[in-house]
This record gives structure tokens, C-alpha cells and sequence, in this order.
């Protein structure tokens, strides 16, 4: 791993262990055991260390996106459910960047071109949307690519509850139950 990979994923830690305000050259350079001043020749400020990681979090998904992909459609909600579930468990297994996207989201909200790169303009976004548009259709959900991006919502509330949220401390909210009634409540297939 090269020296900029390693202080990305050092700084993805940082963010997804106590927020964008967790992250600073001086931590990153600690945790490494790095010079201090070695992070800021990679960023030069506190955007660059920002934007380090939204990138790398953005590659990460991008890579691991693949093999989540089902191997062929479903054709009933419970199918869905069946293909989905490990998918969902197999993000949160990479809870790291996943917290430090949604910590992100949050702290970067003000950021038009940070924010967006997070969200709406995600590398990986267009892809799950083309997933999810092509399950719903199996599905013979009407209104597929409307109900696409509702259906990236409840994944994101999902993955909030377990990762952030109540299901943190608590119990967590049931992805099964909750998939298969929304799933069914839009109209999929039985």
C-alpha cells in the first residue's frame, strides 16, 4: 500500500470513529506514526483531507459493488429479500466506510461539490440505481425508476439504524421484514 493509500484509509478511520472533526493532519500522521507535517504534503488542507476521503470511500464501494451484484433477478419479493439481505449485511460488515460516508453527508452538507460527490453524484449511485431499477422491473413494480431511489432511501435508513442509529445499542430494526413489506407495499411481485 502506498504512503497516500495508507493516509486515506487512516483518515476514513478517523471520520468514521468520531466525525469529520476527528480528522486532522496531526491524527492522521499519529496513527500512521508518520513525521508530523508527512499528511500535509499528500493535503495541503482540511478540504483535501476531506476530499481524500470521499474519494476513497467512493473507490472502496465502487470495487466491493461488484461482488454484491445477484447473480440473476428475482422474481418474487421473497426472492428479493433472500438476494438482498446478504447484500445488506455485507455492507455493514464494511461499517467503517460506511460511517464515514454518511458522517460525511452530514458534515459536508453545506459543500455543494463535496456533498454531491457523497450523494447524488456518488460514482456508485448510478449503478445502484441501474440495480435496483432492473430488480424492481422483475419485479413487475410499477414505476421502477421512480421507486429506485426510494428504494436506495430505506437501504441508507436501513444501514443508518444498524451502523449510527438505534440498532447500534439496541435492537435493531428487522431489514427483512421491512424490505419484504416495502417491497410488497409498492406493488412487487409475491
Amino acid at each position: 500500500m502506498s504512503r497516500r493509500e495508507a493516509i486515506a484509509v487512516a483518515a476514513v478511520e478517523l471520520v468514521a470513529e468520531g466525525g469529520s472533526h476527528a480528522l486532522t493532519h496531526r491524527r492522521i500522521d499519529r496513527r500512521l506514526g508518520l513525521p508530523e507535517g508527512t499528511t500535509s504534503n499528500y493535503a495541503r488542507n482540511r478540504r483535501d483531507l476531506v476530499r481524500m476521503v470521499v474519494d476513497r470511500v467512493a473507490d472502496v464501494a465502487e470495487i466491493r459493488g461488484d461482488g454484491d451484484r445477484a447473480p440473476q433477478l428475482p422474481q418474487t419479493v421473497s426472492e428479493a429479500v433472500d438476494q438482498l439481505l446478504p447484500a445488506f449485511e455485507a455492507t455493514v460488515s464494511r461499517g467503517t466506510d460506511t460511517r464515514a460516508r454518511m458522517a460525511l453527508s452530514i458534515d459536508c452538507w453545506q459543500d455543494e461539490e463535496l456533498h454531491t460527490l457523497l450523494t447524488t453524484d456518488s460514482p456508485v449511485r448510478e449503478k445502484l440505481l441501474d440495480e435496483a431499477t432492473r430488480m424492481l422491473i422483475s419485479l413487475g413494480v410499477p414505476d421502477p425508476e421512480q421507486r429506485a431511489g426510494d428504494f436506495i432511501a430505506v437501504m441508507n435508513g436501513l444501514l443508518y439504524d444498524r451502523l449510527i442509529g438505534h440498532g447500534v445499542r439496541g435492537t435493531p430494526a428487522d431489514a427483512a421484514n421491512i424490505l419484504r413489506a416495502w417491497l410488497t407495499g409498492i406493488g412487487g411481485r409475491q
